[in-house]
């Protein structure tokens, strides 16, 4: 049967000698896997270049319910983010949160709100004007709403260090391996609690984003099982180490 529906590209993979295998989070069906027959043939390179990490589509597509890859019909783009492929800040931001976000969304069905969420920070981090230097780290924590693993937001001076195992604040008597510092744990709280529009208000240098960056991962990596290290870490640390 054919339906319609938005999606959001994750990731691709070469698939046989001319062919794509093409991870989409949609809004219809969560996460699925197309295959693009003759994706990579030198007559489709227009049809390649439509599967770019974190591209909004507007697709036709054969779903089955339990099949491993489904089939696509028809795909256009919905919105050109033209600053997502010319930008080499912003490109290599949504290579980043791709591969983040393809790690820890596995569900095979819809979820409105988590699509809802992706699609506004997508086109967000394509227009915005200012310096998207902090973006990865609100996105990261924001994401965590849709996981199920974000913390209680109950920092106060006397319970000022984030335990990483169990999400939320404690005080100095009950931190161990897994809690970040008080500075860490500061910044972690100002970031969980900041707007998309104040995320610039951060004052932070970049040792306080390598450090927050490299807390936030490792909470991902004891709340989300299989989360392993990323290939792109390096460049987005590179990116933003001035």
């Amino acid at each position: 049967m054919i339906y319609q529906t938005k999606g959001i590209v994750l990731n691709r993979v070469q698939y046989g000698e001319t062919s794509l295998i093409v991870n989409v989070y949609t809004e219809k069906f969560g996460r699925q896997a197309y295959i693009v027959k003759g994706g990579r043939s030198k007559k489709s390179v227009s049809k390649s270049n439509l599967f770019r990490p974190f591209f909004l589509l507007e697709m036709e597509v054969y779903h089955r319910e339990g099949k491993n890859i489904q089939s696509l019909k028809e795909v256009r783009i919905t919105e050109a983010l033209n600053n997502l492929i010319f930008d080499v800040r912003k490109s290599s931001i949504a290579l980043f949160l791709t591969e983040v976000v393809s790690k820890v969304l596995r569900e095979e069905e819809a979820n409105p709100d988590l699509f809802l969420f992706l699609y506004n920070s997508i086109r967000y981090l394509d227009l915005c004007e200012d310096s998207v230097q902090n973006f990865h780290l609100y996105f990261l924590t924001k994401l965590t709403r849709f996981l199920g693993f974000y913390p209680q937001m109950n920092w106060s001076p006397e319970q000022a260090f984030f335990d990483m195992d169990n999400g939320r604040f404690v005080s100095a008597a009950n931190s161990h391996a897994h809690c970040l510092n008080k500075a860490e744990s500061r910044m972690l709280i100002s970031l969980f609690n900041t707007s998309i529009d104040e995320i610039n208000n951060l004052i932070m240098n970049a040792k306080n984003r390598d450090d927050i960056l490299r807390a936030i991962l490792n909470f991902y990596a004891l709340q989300s099982q299989g989360f392993t290290s990323l290939k792109s870490l390096a460049v987005i640390r590179e990116l933003f180490d001035d």
